[in-house]
């Protein structure tokens, strides 16, 4: 007969992270009736600390099969789980606050875990301890292709970058065939921010004549903006 394959062990063999459930399952509790995520974000990423990666490193991402068990169990035992022989739309309410429940915890983790990688820089010991060969909270960031913003920065980056839009185009777009004196700087402004917010890589994989299109439009802004420049001067 064949060796039986060892099973994979559970998430309670893993030290402390039993104790780091028995924290959570009150938060999560508390989260539910408040709509307050940090502390129960707190305590999960805690928990990812201890997982770890086929690497060996912590599972920052939380994508192993202990730390995937870990959160599922979390929200069975706060009773986000239907009973056997529950109907079928008291199976739909519970899976759509289980899922409302994982992704608010997401979004607070993202700012947890964007934060505990950025600090790694001060807490040197932490970070060598922790992860070994990784030698600073940049190369932390790129090792788990993790974007060092937090959720909730890039949705306020996405929230200016469209009101800039917007403001842009009321003003190029008003009646007058020139923008008003009065909206000159908040045009400047917004101009600035929105073309800061351009990388090279943004026009990667453009078509030949697109490409022709931008570089031809991009000069004819940049002389513009030269003859606007020498009129501040």
């Amino acid at each position: 007969m064949p060796p039986k394959k060892k099973t994979a062990p559970g998430w309670q063999e893993v030290p402390g992270a039993q104790d780091v459930m028995a924290r959570a399952v009150p938060l999560a509790a508390v989260a539910r009736e408040t709509r307050s995520y940090a502390p129960l974000a707190e305590a999960v990423f805690d928990a990812a600390l201890l997982f770890t990666n086929s690497d060996g490193l912590p599972d920052l991402r939380r994508e192993s099969g202990p730390a995937r068990q870990w959160m599922s169990d979390l929200l069975d035992t706060v009773g986000l789980k239907a009973p056997p022989q529950s109907s079928l739309e008291s199976r739909r309410e519970a899976e759509r606050a289980r899922q409302s429940l994982a992704q608010s915890v997401r979004e607070a983790l993202s700012s947890v875990r964007v934060a505990y990688i950025r600090q790694l820089d001060e807490q040197q010991e932490e970070r060598e301890r922790r992860f070994p060969g990784l030698s600073s909270s940049e190369e932390v960031f790129a090792y788990y292709k993790i974007v060092p913003k937090a959720q909730r920065e890039i949705r306020a980056e996405t929230y200016k970058r469209r009101v800039t839009l917007q403001s842009i185009g009321a003003a190029v777009l008003s009646d007058d065939e020139e923008v008003p004196a009065a909206r000159c700087a908040e045009v400047v402004h917004s101009m600035h921010r929105t073309v800061a917010a351009l990388a090279p890589a943004s026009f990667a994989g453009l078509d030949a004549e697109t490409t022709a299109q931008l570089r031809e439009e991009i000069q004819a802004t940049r002389a513009a903006l030269l003859v606007l420049e020498r009129a501040l001067s």
